[in-house]
């Protein structure tokens, strides 16, 4: 890890999320990531599930989220809605932090398996998922070698699935 960013590791503030975080994390998604997802982000997941959502500061500006919370459909998953990292706070090892502690918080539940998805054009996520331990779960159809569920309604397009044992996965 370079100087600057272990200095950047160094100012962070963690907490979980209030509701006044969504503006700040919708502001966030237009500006890290390749498109435009901003429509996910809704205050009321900010409001039920702010005690599994993580906001990650340094000097009061945002640098890392996990969008997250306890399936109630499902009693042995945790899921990840979404997580992001800022530019200059990637590959510092925050990603893998964020989602370790979502995994606790899981654990501490009773929560057995964690999923998560990622939009199928994001290579980089596909990466950084397989990277920590996620296994990609079956789809529609092998899309440059990944299994990918195809959006059927039109909201946000074609995504994967990933999951993790918490009784043996890495985090």
């Amino acid at each position: 890890m370079d100087e600057g960013r272990r200095t950047n590791a160094q100012r962070l503030t963690w907490r979980t999320a209030e509701p006044e975080d969504a503006v700040p994390v919708r502001v966030a998604l237009d500006g890290w990531w390749e498109k435009r997802l901003h429509h996910c982000v809704q205050p009321q997941l900010f409001e039920h599930y702010g005690d599994t959502t993580l906001i990650v500061e340094a000097d009061g500006d945002l640098v890392g989220f996990l969008v997250g919370w306890l399936s109630q459909r499902f009693p042995e998953v945790a899921y990840v809605h979404f997580m992001g990292v800022r530019h200059d706070y990637r590959r510092c090892g925050l990603g893998r932090e964020l989602y370790r502690r979502f995994a606790a918080m899981g654990r501490a539940r009773g929560r057995t398996v964690l999923r998560a998805e990622t939009g199928a054009f994001n290579h980089r996520s596909i990466a950084f998922h397989r990277s920590i331990g996620f296994t990609i779960e079956p789809g529609d159809e092998i899309v440059d070698g990944v299994a990918v569920h195809h959006d059927a309604i039109g909201i946000g397009g074609d995504y994967v699935v990933f999951s993790m044992d918490l009784s043996t996965g890495p985090l």
